[in-house]
């Protein structure tokens, strides 16, 4: 994949090890679910082994399944950062879903049980709502950080427009169009200075109002500029836009 704005590249491996993380930890939360769903349905607690005599056996492969998805979840939750960060901002931001998503599921089992306990137990246990209500709590904050339009989905400046590309490819025509940028940045910058110097020389240009088309002149390039390194224009809506704001100024003093 290839960010068109900052010359990176990104391959499919990057995009499927990214899907892999991503389901391996949806997965690892599942078992987690239903692994604990299971150990609640017998009273909350169970073991397995050693030489003593066990009241409660474990449910099923719950003995080594939980255990197991807990080093899987965090397995996949490292590849997801991993290749997110490659990806972009957006899909790294990904990874925070988890938190709440853990403890909320959690969080709805205790709840679930303590109003509605298995056979053998009566009324409201309250040794499960209170962590209940605490896991959901846990995971419901910082959730809101995560809606559409949250600060965590928020792009960077080099993370606005992705197009797929074959890792290694079109590496000379990276390197070029960030050099035609930096040229480009460098005329700019070199435009704004003259100007400034123009303004502090207090030039006969100033004097008849002329000056006037240069700072707005420079105001716009510099709105471009902003608008660029935001990540609101790519490096082809930058340039063009430029131009045009050139050619509109050369036409007003021409």
């Amino acid at each position: 994949m290839k960010d068109s704005a900052a010359g990176r590249n990104y391959g499919y491996l990057d995009v499927a090890l990214f899907l892999v993380g991503i389901a391996g930890l949806a997965a690892s939360l599942t078992i987690l679910w239903l692994g604990m769903r299971a150990v609640l349905g017998v009273g909350g607690f169970c073991a397995e082994g050693g030489p003593y005599v066990i009241a409660h056996h474990c449910p099923g492969s719950t003995a080594w399944l939980i255990p197991v998805a807990v080093f899987a979840g965090l397995g996949s939750a490292g590849l997801m950062g991993w290749e997110g960060s490659k990806l972009g901002s957006p899909w790294a931001a990904l990874i925070g879903l988890a938190w709440p998503a853990l403890f909320i599921s959690l969080g709805w089992n205790f709840l679930e049980f303590a109003f509605f306990p298995p056979e053998g137990m009566a009324g409201i246990q309250i040794g499960w709502l209170i962590p209940g209500v605490l896991f959901v709590i846990m995971g419901a904050v910082p959730l809101i950080g995560f809606m559409p339009g949250g600060k965590s989905w928020k792009s960077d400046a080099g993370d606005a427009t992705f197009a797929f590309a074959t890792p290694g490819a079109d590496d000379d025509a990276v390197r070029k169009q960030r050099a035609r940028l930096a040229t480009d940045l460098a005329a700019y910058a070199h435009e704004e200075a003259a100007s400034a110097q123009h303004a502090d020389e207090g030039s006969p240009a100033e004097q008849t109002g002329e000056g006037s088309t240069d700072d707005d002149l420079v105001t716009k390039l510099q709105r471009l500029d902003a608008l660029h390194r935001s990540g609101s224009l790519t490096y082809d809506e930058f340039h063009k836009a430029k131009q045009a704001v050139l050619d509109e100024a050369g036409k007003t003093n021409g």
